[in-house]
């Protein structure tokens, strides 16, 4: 895990998207990590769509490449997308990320859906490399969950020592959580055959059919790693789903608040995808949303970078995201924060009074009217 921050860093980058076929929304949070690792895709064609976490580890470089990248090869591949071809796909970006960047790592749970056969019906191909999960419910029920890859799990044991490697720790050579993931090519020597390494970027594929209704919740392991079990989040998610075409990423932002107060110290991400008609709650919310945190203790420099670091995630500067936070530090402090969107009514649902205010003396004053712009840039530098 490494060094984590004093505080979590609670800014949310928020995306959403919609067909007349599903309905999607994504939050992502730093929580207590240095730096932000995850990526997520979320791609609603009208047919095919594609949907993805994926937790990047040692930097962001693979997670933004493979999420990149992979969705591509997807959409350009032939049809019929056999297993075999997809895992084809999987093993030539990790050739491809090796060549182009090489440095890092990331896990990948990934869904390509495509029209089923009845009406109201969707085909899932659900592909999982690492310890991310996906899990599909039904009324409030699981259907299907993926499974971790795990070094001490008896198959991955088998292949990592009959590549010459070691479990240690529950850790591939004392070192890699995961047993499967794209990049980490320390551990893979032979690259004529990326298949039968330490570390493999060959996905497990489960094939399922769903209905007008169902639920599929992709998430990294910090929403988990806690205590949040696949029960729980799902029974969590149904607890909180929006009236129809409410907005599922305020959903998915207070599963990420959850896994933090059950004690996650990890990147938090989630993708909350709904199998139902998804135009309206797009059209009432915008594409992308940014919801800064409580900012972070003035004299803690990795806090700083971390906090401004989610604000270019979201390509917005820091001296804006200390400006928008406070704007909902007004309106909360007025009773107003109801009359903002859902997704900002989040902005103080982890802060107690202990946090308000510490929020209140951060900001101080505030700026002098008409001078706001001044005021925050100021502070984003440090010399406020």
């Amino acid at each position: 895990m490494g060094v984590i921050l004093p505080k979590p860093i609670l800014s949310k980058v928020v995306d959403r998207a919609g067909s007349e076929k599903v309905g999607a929304g994504c939050c992502a949070i730093n929580g207590y990590r240095n730096t932000m690792e995850d990526a997520h895709v979320l791609q609603t064609g009208p047919d095919r769509m594609i949907f993805g976490i994926f937790d990047g580890h040692s930097n962001d470089k693979c997670s933004n490449y493979i999420s990149e990248h992979l969705p591509r090869k997807i959409n350009m591949a032939p049809q019929p997308l056999t297993d075999a071809a997809i895992e084809g796909l999987c093993i030539s970006c990790d050739e491809q990320f090796l060549e182009d960047v090489g440095d890092g790592g990331t896990t990948a749970t990934f869904v390509i859906v495509d029209p089923g056969e009845a009406p109201k019906t969707f085909n899932l191909t659900i592909c999982n490399i690492g310890d991310s999960r996906t899990l599909v419910a039904r009324d409030g029920a699981i259907l299907f969950a993926t499974q971790d890859h795990k070094p001490q799990n008896p198959q991955e044991r088998d292949r990592i020592e009959r590549c010459g490697g070691t479990v240690r720790m529950n850790r591939v050579d004392g070192d890699l959580a995961v047993s499967r993931a794209f990049g980490d090519f320390v551990f893979k020597r032979w690259r004529d055959d990326l298949r039968n390494q330490k570390v493999i970027a060959v996905p497990d594929i489960t094939r399922m059919t769903v209905q007008e209704g169902d639920i599929m919740v992709i998430a990294c392991d910090g929403v988990f790693e806690g205590n949040f079990s696949n029960d729980e989040v799902i029974s969590f998610v149904y607890s909180q789903l929006p009236a129809p075409q409410g907005d599922l990423a305020v959903v998915a932002g207070r599963v990420c608040d959850q896994a933090v107060r059950r004690g996650s110290k990890d990147n938090v991400s989630c993708l909350l995808v709904q199998f139902k008609d998804g135009t309206a709650m797009v059209k009432q919310h915008t594409e992308h949303s940014f919801v800064p945190g409580p900012p972070y203790p003035k004299t803690h420099e990795s806090s700083r970078l971390a906090y401004s670091r989610m604000a270019m995630m979201a390509q917005v500067s820091l001296a804006d995201a200390l400006q928008r936070r406070y704007e909902l530090f007004l309106a909360f402090t007025k009773n107003q924060l109801s009359s903002l969107p859902p997704i900002d009514q989040l902005a103080y649902e982890m802060s107690d009074d202990v946090d308000v205010e510490t929020e209140r003396v951060f900001f101080g004053n505030g700026p002098t009217p008409g001078h706001e712009k001044a005021f925050f840039a100021a502070m984003a530098e440090g010399s406020r």
